[in-house]
């Protein structure tokens, strides 16, 4: 049996009611009608990015809220993946299984070992493009929270008060390890390198700043597998596996 379309809208949904009508973007009504071929009347669920999100169908003119509105609140601790950039378009693949699995924020990271630069007008487009396959991932994973991707910034900007840092570096001690120091943190940041990984004094600069280093098992992960691992042991040990 298939599922109802779920589908995220720039729209905001708090306060809605049921009968609330909602314009669409032409992205949006092309995406509805074009790309999933639905009629005014088919059933679908919205969400909005930020949590809320409710039955609705499609109509001529928009979209019609066919039921209350449920919210999400926010997760704690807020799980994090800074992913170093990578060759390619692998950053998109990372982005795309963070999303499924859960994450709450995307921080796109600038090493001493990343090969591509991304300035101005390149970012920009770049930054366009995750916010689509991040949007893509939610809609596919049924996710009412969208998480922010920001970036690129530099490993040494990554550290905040509230915030645990975790760098990933081959030969540190086991990711479950540093289970115990998860509790009472805001966030914890997984900070996760290009291919070849973060430097030995990018990771002792980051220690000496305050973050842990960790390891990621004893097989050689690809730069695109090895934060979305390390996601999901996280998610496990804070308990949203249940």
């Amino acid at each position: 049996m298939s599922r109802t379309p779920f589908v995220h809208l720039d729209a905001g949904l708090a306060g809605a009611v049921e009968g609330s009508r909602l314009a669409l973007s032409a992205e949006e009504r092309h995406h509805l009608t074009r790309v999933l071929r639905l009629s005014p009347g088919a059933p679908i669920e919205v969400a909005d990015g930020q949590g809320w999100w409710g039955p609705a169908e499609l109509t001529t003119d928009g979209v019609l809220l066919t039921g209350a509105v449920q919210h999400r609140p926010p997760p704690s601790p807020r799980l994090v993946l800074a992913q170093a950039l990578p060759k390619g378009r692998k950053l998109d693949e990372v982005l795309r299984q963070a999303t499924e699995l859960g994450v709450d924020e995307l921080r796109v990271v600038i090493s001493s070992r990343s090969v591509r630069q991304l300035e101005g007008e390149r970012a920009s487009r770049a930054r366009v493009r995750w916010q689509a396959v991040v949007s893509a991932a939610c809609e596919q994973a049924r996710l009412a929270r969208r998480p922010q991707v920001t970036g690129p910034l530099a490993l040494d900007r990554l550290a905040r008060d509230d915030e645990l840092l975790l760098v990933a570096h081959p030969g540190a001690p086991g990711l479950p390890s540093v289970v115990e120091s998860l509790a009472g943190v805001a966030a914890v940041v997984l900070a996760v390198g290009p291919e070849g990984g973060f430097s030995d004094a990018e990771v002792a600069d980051a220690v000496a700043g305050g973050a842990l280093a960790v390891g990621l098992g004893d097989s050689v992960l690809r730069a695109e597998h090895a934060g979305p691992a390390g996601l999901a042991v996280l998610s496990a040990a804070v308990g949203r596996w249940g």
